[in-house]
């Protein structure tokens, strides 16, 4: 992530989202269609293809949903490089996890994730989770 962002965009609001899951990739986008949002979501596959979006893009997103259990780069490792970078240390993560520990629900916090939700989950709470991150980060 070593790059010039002297040019990033910080007014577009976007939600970029990595889950390797194609189903829970699919019920998040129809969650966030349901509250009508009707901002720029980007899906990633894995942690790498974020790190190369940060790199590729001088574009930030407003909120990046993480899974935590990823291939190549797991939510966890991308958690720690971005909040250790002082130009995406900001950006609000949001961890998806099928763990129902609370030590690793804390030990998420203490690094600097900003929220986390447990799997599995019904469409309509994602409706709901989706109108509450739409409410707080926009």
């Amino acid at each position: 992530m070593e790059k010039d962002y002297a040019t990033v965009n910080v007014n577009t609001k976007s939600i970029w989202i990595a889950d390797d899951d194609p189903d829970d990739r699919m019920i998040i986008k129809e969650a966030f269609e349901e509250n009508h949002y009707d901002n720029l979501i980007s899906f990633f596959e894995d942690g790498e293809k974020v790190l190369m979006k940060f790199k590729e893009s001088p574009d930030l997103p407003s909120l990046l949903i993480l899974d935590l259990n990823m291939p190549k780069v797991n939510g966890l490792e991308l958690l720690i490089l971005l909040k250790k970078n002082e130009k995406t240390k900001h950006i609000p993560v949001i961890i998806l996890t099928t763990s129902k520990n609370k030590l690793d629900k804390q030990k998420l916090i203490e690094i600097g994730a900003d929220d986390y939700i447990t799997k599995p989950y019904s469409f309509d709470l994602m409706i709901e989770i989706t109108k509450n991150l739409i409410e707080k980060y926009g």
